[in-house]
């Protein structure tokens, strides 16, 4: 065979690599990439409020969300990593003077101007920051005591986590995928009765349409 029919075969074998497959370790290489970006699934924990002023102790409120986030990255063990955290509120009724924390690193403290208190941001759990984009976006939202027209169950302390109200999060360690809390479960029909749920209610009505829930 001559030189030049050598060179065409070669060319001829190149032009079929590149319009057939990619080559089996560059096809594992991207399947390796698409697989391993590891997915989160926040829970809640606990919930609890407190009052705990010196003198009294209804003038100042501690308001505690605990939750958890499971971090799952796929491969040859598919582990998951959970780590809890708590997400605090204290808020002197007497003076208004709030602060707002996680994992006990302070995010925004201020001092309400009136009965109702709000605050969005956006927390970097491995930095321990705030962060203008990215991480995991949060909102408080607090009352000093129920409205007029407002249930029995009110709740005057609520806390969202990307988008979603904290008690409607997964409970951890649950096999239920949601809150299984009587009272919250009609939740809707008390509020078609007219009656007020949540603080929820008052800053933002229609916020069960938006996807809060």
């Amino acid at each position: 065979m001559s030189n030049v029919d050598l060179l065409s075969a070669s060319t001829a074998d190149q032009d079929q690599s590149m319009d057939g497959e990619l080559p089996s370790n560059l096809n594992n290489d991207i399947n390796t990439s698409q697989q391993s970006a590891p997915a989160s699934t926040i829970y809640q924990m606990e919930f609890d409020v407190e009052h705990i002023g010196k003198n009294r102790p209804q003038n100042k409120r501690q308001a505690l969300w605990r939750y958890c986030i499971a971090t799952s990255s796929p491969g040859v063990d598919d582990s998951t990593t959970i780590c809890e955290h708590v997400a605090q509120l204290v808020w002197s009724t007497h003076s208004g003077k709030y602060a707002i924390k996680v994992d006990g690193e302070e995010v925004y403290s201020n001092v309400a101007k009136g009965s109702v208190l709000e605050h969005k941001w956006r927390w970097d759990h491995r930095n321990a920051c705030v962060v203008d984009e990215g991480g995991v976006q949060m909102r408080i939202l607090a009352c000093r005591k129920p409205p007029t027209r407002s249930s029995k169950n009110f709740r005057c302390y609520e806390f969202l986590v990307q988008g979603k109200v904290y008690r409607e999060l997964p409970r951890f360690g649950s096999s239920a995928s949601r809150s299984d809390d009587d009272a919250f479960q009609n939740e809707e029909r008390e509020y078609n009765q007219g009656k007020l749920m949540t603080i929820l209610d008052v800053i933002e009505p229609g916020w069960r349409a938006k996807g809060y829930a």
